[in-house]
């Protein structure tokens, strides 16, 4: 299996709070992988120490083949991060914004420029591209802010929370980027709190994974969908197929809700 992104025995505390305890994860080449957890469960910590921002406890963490302790330069060349916060300048234009992040990654102007009416094109943003970015709706400005993190096309993004603060449609919009994403090769990690919205694969309470689950290439769809879809093979798995799928059928009934239904 070629491995995209490995976590193995991450620990990190704050003073005596357990923000991670023992964190593994696997996520093959060409996948991707939701973290669900509510607030506090140690999600961003997870991506900030597999994104280079913060070194563990103890623990190892590699992207790519490369160990994110040993050499976090040469990881860095390998991943995207779109954070909770879009990382925009509001008074610059769609284009301009992904224009001065093509800049920043050392492509030359007319490079950046190509890349960006690119990235406009696949986001949908290509009417709006003259606009400045603060007067992009929320859906639109997280496209933006996607499409900022692949101007330089990184094999491995991490988004973390990336439909937070979104309507039900835009939120399925965002789906159906991300699935796009991971059809063409993209390997993703991804976390969130939404358990109706996203169903993602392995849950992370506390600093623990709570089933010991891996990428199997499937997008979990947004409520509605009732299957699970696999964008490598476009297999359909139904809910509640294999020890991911009952995990997620076990949180539904605790939360008082019928497992087999949106």
């Amino acid at each position: 299996m070629d491995v995209a992104v490995q976590a193995e025995g991450l620990r990190k505390s704050f003073g005596s709070t357990k923000a991670l305890d023992g964190l593994d994860l696997t996520v093959p080449h060409g996948t991707i992988l939701g973290l669900l957890g509510p607030n506090g469960a140690g999600k961003t910590t997870a991506v900030r120490i597999l994104t280079t921002l913060l070194i563990p406890d103890a623990g190892r963490a590699f992207v790519a083949g490369v160990d994110v302790l040993a050499d976090p330069t040469k990881a860095r060349r390998l991943i995207g991060l779109t954070g909770q916060f879009a990382a925009l300048d509001d008074y610059l234009t769609g284009r301009e914004n992904l224009i001065m992040f093509g800049r920043l990654y050392h492509l030359s102007r007319a490079e950046a420029k190509r890349r960006a009416d690119q990235l406009l094109e696949r986001f949908d943003l290509t009417d709006a591209a003259g606009r400045l970015a603060k007067t992009y709706s929320g859906g639109m400005r997280r496209r933006l802010d996607i499409a900022a993190s692949l101007i330089a096309r990184p094999p491995v993004l991490f988004l973390d929370e990336p439909t937070t603060g979104l309507d039900p449609r835009s939120r399925l919009g965002m789906w159906e980027v991300m699935e796009g994403l991971v059809r063409d090769g993209t390997t993703m990690l991804l976390t969130t709190q939404y358990l109706r919205g996203s169903r993602p694969i392995g849950r992370l309470d506390r600093g623990h994974r709570r089933r010991p689950c891996h990428s199997r290439g499937n997008v979990e769809r947004p409520q509605g969908s009732g299957r699970r879809h696999s964008p490598r093979a476009g297999r359909r798995v139904r809910r509640g197929g294999g020890p991911c799928g009952r995990d997620h059928a076990e949180g539904r009934r605790r939360h008082g809700a019928d497992p087999g239904r949106s």
